[in-house]
């Protein structure tokens, strides 16, 4: 069990002078009480430490925010100073000091950053500004809020950071806003993985989407472009190309949740390989609904006329087929490729009934030409660039893209 306080164990050794002795003994004897603040403790007898002490309980309080967090009714305590967190049962599983109480290791509220780094080290999660945000972690309006999260034997030791100083730190059963126990690795290989810069990039772009989602700005584009990042976090994530931590994992899976009912007619696909190349494909409008995504086509093509290309081309299909078009790019966005090579491109339906090869049909030329677009050649292709494809949709009524690429199979989603 987690034990907050001063570290004042009495030191044997035997050639303390007896006044060194007597001064360490008169200090444990002070705060012998407090000592005995630690996780798993029942409210009644922090309530009696508390007394026993002389601490005021400033205030006492329940969980009222949100009936569907998981802390719902979960108390608190509030002293000078002090503050507890109590599970459903009544059990200590929170503490956070904003007096002048050290750690174990001697940190306390009006350090410097530095000092916590020297003592504790560098393996730690740190929470930004907007993380805290997203969290419902309310600490300041200060775009400098921080949190290091550090993982100790059976708890979190967390410190709160604003402009490089600790303005408080305390300890906790779970990792923060979750219920969640130790669970994760805070060894220095594993934040390498979290600190990828790939990882980054996605996870910026996803929040930059969902925000503009969240602000009313539904336009299909925004959507499509907040699915696909959160479909490369998820499956670089679970490639192992870096580590989504549990909190970013559920965010963008519940995210990526909501937006497959609004994409359910999308005609934007993507998928992201194990080396993490980024592929798109679009295919030519089928349905009444599809209309819907034309803004959204041009501007992920970035053509201005790039709905009008891909409908030409079903559209001059004779009698006998369906001729759909596909347009495709891929781009490595970890590692610098000019030129990629890919097997095959097979459209099928998702029970595999019916399926094609996507090709360069001779139907095209005459349509490459006019919207000037570019012909692939020997299955070769520059990266970041488009290229033009057509498949027999014939008998495919809902298809499934998928991309053969340096010996993978990636199956590319448009949801």
């Amino acid at each position: 069990m987690a034990t907050v306080g001063c570290n004042l164990n009495e030191d044997t050794n035997t050639n303390l002078a007896s006044q060194e002795i007597h001064n360490k003994i008169q200090e444990e004897n002070e705060v012998q009480n407090l000592q005995q603040f630690h996780l798993g403790m029942t409210i009644d007898k922090v309530r009696e430490v508390l007394e026993a002490n002389d601490i005021e309980i400033i205030n006492e309080i329940e969980n009222t925010g949100d009936s569907d967090a998981w802390d719902w009714g979960n108390k608190s305590i509030w002293t000078e100073g002090i503050s507890f967190t109590f599970d459903h049962d009544y059990i200590l599983y929170e503490l956070e000091y904003e007096n002048d109480e050290a750690t174990e290791l001697g940190v306390k509220a009006g350090d410097k950053i530095d000092l916590l780094k020297e003592v504790y080290g560098n393996n730690y999660k740190l929470y930004s500004y907007d993380q805290l945000v997203d969290l419902g972690v309310v600490i300041s309006k200060d775009l400098t809020a921080e949190i290091y999260e550090y993982q100790m034997e059976d708890h979190y030791f967390r410190v709160f950071v604003i402009d490089s100083k600790i303005t408080s730190w305390g300890i906790s059963k779970y990792k923060l806003g979750t219920n969640s126990p130790i669970t994760e690795d805070y060894s220095q290989v594993a934040l390498h993985k979290q600190d990828n810069p790939v990882k980054k990039k996605l996870w910026e772009e996803f929040q930059h989407y969902r925000e503009l989602i969240h602000a009313d700005n539904n336009s299909k584009y925004t959507q499509i472009l907040a699915s696909d990042r959160a479909r490369g976090l998820l499956t670089l994530d679970k490639l192992g190309f870096f580590k989504l931590s549990e909190y970013e994992f559920n965010q963008v899976n519940k995210s990526r949740e909501e937006l497959r009912s609004v994409l359910e007619h999308s005609v934007v696909y993507s998928g992201y390989s194990s080396n993490n190349e980024h592929i798109i494909a679009i295919i030519s409008p089928q349905s009444y609904e599809s209309e819907s995504y034309q803004e959204a086509i041009n501007l992920v093509a970035n053509q201005d006329d790039e709905y009008e290309f891909l409908s030409y081309i079903t559209e001059q299909s004779d009698e006998r087929s369906l001729l759909v078009g596909l347009d495709l790019k891929i781009e490595s966005t970890s590692v610098q490729t000019d030129e990629m090579n890919i097997e095959k491109i097979i459209v099928s339906n998702p029970d595999d009934s019916n399926s094609d090869t996507a090709y360069f049909a001779e139907e095209l030329t005459d349509v490459i030409a006019k919207y000037k677009r570019t012909k692939m050649v020997n299955n070769s292709l520059k990266s970041g660039e488009w290229y033009a494809l057509a498949y027999d949709g014939t008998l495919i009524y809902d298809p499934v893209i998928t991309v053969f690429l340096n010996g993978e199979q990636v199956v590319l989603s448009r949801q």
